[in-house]
């Protein structure tokens, strides 16, 4: 492949190739892709005695005088003083050792800069040489040329970089300048070819051209990734899966099941859970992503599809990234189901049945005498029951498993799987995806992957562009009543104690409160980079003692939770606190999606300024879940006005996540939103923006169609399939994490 040649086979300098690493450029193809991070253009000539620091300015004047110094390690200063008669200017130049034989005293100089004051000294940082053969004049069209600044190191300067790269474009064999977009394509964008955007960015004759390469940059990116998706969809309609109808008119599991119900469905319930039936009643296999704002009811919609397939005569598996998660989905199915669930002897039934009363109001006889039998499969299940738990699985006398990734090992045998529901879908890689899709044996099961975190529309498009899309957007009940605060108490101090009196007083009126901490174990005061001062953060028992001291909270039961417990100990705490016999559950974010205790009315987030926008709402959503009024502080020790005061704010301003989605996109790097940011390859999207540029991404959205219509698995175009490959990097990376 052209992107694995090495820079060996064209630079032979050890030296030149020992530094570039220190970059990450080791083949041709990085190097030619090391784009500059900004470019500076001259302008006009500005005179010593006018310069202004803070500003970017031409100067052209006399050596008088080179200083070289050698500092620690490898590194060095040379300092360069000009002068034009009336004024002086000093030019530092750090690991560029040469430059003080070949800038010497009475040599004319003309350099460009950021001109910046430094101990009294006035001073151009960084400074760019202009006229290398020594001309006193600068003609207008050199003061004009984009000056490419790159990313660099102490080891390598931006310089060097830059000579070395334009060495490459001139030397480089014509393989590496095929272009992953067809000439077709470019034609009808107006976009330039790869070789013509390269000399653009890296060698541009005017300000223009960076900006023309940079639309082509993030068309190619967005382009790219969208062929990856709709191949992946293309090729997925190849596929057989089990077509499951249901059961006719009103015989079978899910017609009791609404029968039962006592509401009615939201429209948009309604509406997608007609989609997924037509879907489910296909033999092309299902790829459904289903989301919505928290509290929507996308479990109520999975449980739903699965009675489909149960009643098809399938079994259906829900898997959760947690045990903490599994358990609770566990749980809400068999309080969803009520007298439709079966709990003899496959499961413990205390463990299970508590957390609230049965949803569904009708009973077993409603269904003919038939039930559910729901399993939970996680990995602290002992062994015993986890044999007997199996065997049942594969000879199909369990309807539906709920697990963490305890699922996915070859000792899980299904006996006909019918149907998989993926929790929090972006907390698995694509290999445990189609680890448990292939448990379906000859024929794919349907797959319906949910999130609790709202996706604009443009991130859908990019992120999940294979899955066929479903969001709900109403919420059962109507809108929900939380009152959010965000809460400075670097500006107001005092302020906590009130808000823990709230916390005593609620428990007074038999109401619960969940108490959230950043981390599990304290950690102490400390210093930034940049050598401000980070306060403690407080961990899950360090807290808990705090607020068990506390006069407020005198009487109430108070508990913790955190991931490190002992399994039976975690379940216990929930079990206790679902059922009203704890008032103040202290705990990390294993709370954050999926539990349920409807009598929860405040939220008191600790260190909240630790958390992203999307977690902040997805915790809030855990109090006012029966729809009376809820309160939920957002506590930090930021200062008032800060940037991360700003964000809680916004948080605190609206409850529509799928506004506060759009705002956290905006607000991280745009490669997150691809996940990859935890998966130890770095971000996948360097210039394409996912909301700014949704023009872009819909018409390469289009042209990939076009292109995946020719060729669906685009073996026809192997530059493409490199360039996608390097763009998504592994597709079996084994977790990754988008929210």
């Amino acid at each position: 492949m052209t992107a694995d040649i090495p820079l060996s086979r064209l630079i032979s300098r050890k030296r030149d190739l020992t530094d570039l690493a220190t970059v990450g450029i080791t083949t041709i193809e990085e190097a030619l892709r090391h784009f500059p991070r900004t470019y500076v253009v001259p302008g006009e000539v500005t005179p010593l005695d006018a310069l202004v620091p803070d500003t970017v300015a031409v100067v052209s004047a006399r050596v008088v005088r080179v200083t070289a110094k050698q500092l620690s390690g490898r590194k060095s200063l040379t300092a360069v003083v000009l002068s034009d008669g009336r004024s002086e200017v000093e030019a530092p130049f750090f690991n560029q050792p040469w430059i003080a034989n070949t800038l010497t005293t009475g040599r004319h100089v003309a350099l460009t800069g950021k001109v910046t004051l430094y101990r009294g000294t006035v001073q151009i940082a960084s400074p760019r040489w202009l006229n290398p053969t020594g001309t006193e004049s600068l003609d207008e069209e050199d003061l004009a040329v984009p000056i490419p600044i790159y990313r660099a190191t102490g080891t390598i300067a931006t310089t060097r970089i830059q000579r070395l790269i334009r060495v490459l474009l001139d030397t480089a064999p014509p393989e590496v300048f095929a272009d992953p977009v067809a000439g077709d394509i470019r034609a009808a964008h107006g976009l330039p070819d790869y070789r013509t955007a390269l000399e653009w960015v890296h060698r541009p004759t005017d300000a223009a051209q960076p900006r023309a390469a940079l639309q082509r940059w993030r068309f190619e990116e967005a382009y790219a990734l969208q062929a990856e998706l709709l191949s992946r969809k293309a090729l997925a309609a190849d596929d057989r899966a089990v077509a499951l109808p249901g059961a006719e008119g009103e015989a079978g599991l899910l017609a009791a099941f609404d029968r039962g119900l006592p509401f009615a469905l939201t429209g948009s319930q309604a509406a997608v859970g007609a989609d997924i039936a037509r879907d489910l009643a296909a033999e092309e296999p299902m790829n459904r992503l289903l989301h919505g704002d928290v509290g929507s009811g996308k479990t109520l919609v999975a449980l739903r599809a699965m009675l489909q397939a149960v009643d098809s005569g399938a079994q259906a598996a829900l898997l959760a990234p947690t045990e903490v998660l599994a358990t609770q989905h566990h749980r809400s199915l068999v309080r969803y189901l009520g007298g439709l669930a079966e709990v003899d002897g496959l499961f413990d039934a205390e463990r299970t049945t508590e957390g609230g009363p049965a949803v569904w109001a009708g009973g077993a006889d409603r269904a003919g005498g038939r039930q559910v039998r729901v399993a939970l499969l996680t990995g602290s299940l002992p062994a015993a029951e986890r044999k007997r738990l199996l065997l049942d699985l594969v000879s199909g006398r369990i309807d539906i498993l709920v697990g963490t990734h305890a699922l996915l090992s070859d000792t899980t045998m299904f006996h006909r799987l019918g149907l998989v529901v993926v929790d929090e879908q972006h907390r698995f890689g694509v290999r445990q995806r189609e680890s448990l899709r292939a448990k379906g044996g000859d024929r794919i099961p349907h797959t319906l992957v949910m999130t609790a975190t709202p996706i604009p529309r443009t991130v859908a498009m990019t992120v999940f562009g294979d899955l066929d899309v479903s969001v709900l957007a109403d919420m059962p009940g109507g809108s929900r009543s939380i009152t959010t605060h965000a809460v400075s108490l670097d500006a107001h101090p005092r302020w906590l104690g009130r808000i823990l009196e709230l916390v005593g007083e609620s428990g007074t009126r038999g109401e619960q409160t969940f108490i959230v901490a950043s981390r599990i174990e304290t950690e102490p005061p400390s210093v930034d980079e940049a050598g401000a001062p980070v306060p403690e953060l407080l961990g899950v028992e360090d807290l808990t003692a705090r607020i068990e001291a506390h006069p407020a909270l005198a009487g109430l039961r108070i508990a913790s939770l955190h991931g490190r417990m002992e399994p039976g100990r975690k379940d216990t705490v929930m079990r206790l606190f679902a059922a009203a016999e704890i008032d103040v559950l202290v705990a990390t974010t294993v709370i954050e999606v999926g539990i349920d205790v409807p009598n929860a009315r405040t939220m008191v987030v600790y260190d909240a300024d630790r958390f992203g926008v999307a977690q902040l709402h997805q915790l809030r959503g855990r109090v006012g879940r029966d729809g009376s009024a809820a309160t939920c502080f957002l506590v930090s020790r930021q200062p008032a006005g800060s940037d991360a005061m700003e964000r809680l704010e916004t948080v605190a301003a609206t409850l529509d996540g799928f506004a506060l989605a759009e705002y956290d996109v905006e607000q991280r790097r745009e490669g997150d939103v691809l996940g990859r940011a935890q998966s130890g390859r770095g971000t996948s999207l360097r210039y394409l923006s996912v909301i700014r540029d949704v023009g872009i991404i819909e018409a390469a959205r289009e042209a990939a169609a076009q292109t995946v219509l020719a060729d669906p698995g685009l073996t026809g175009s192997p530059v493409l399939r490199a360039y996608v490959d390097r763009l998504l990097g592994d597709p079996d990376e084994d977790w990754i994490e988008a929210g």
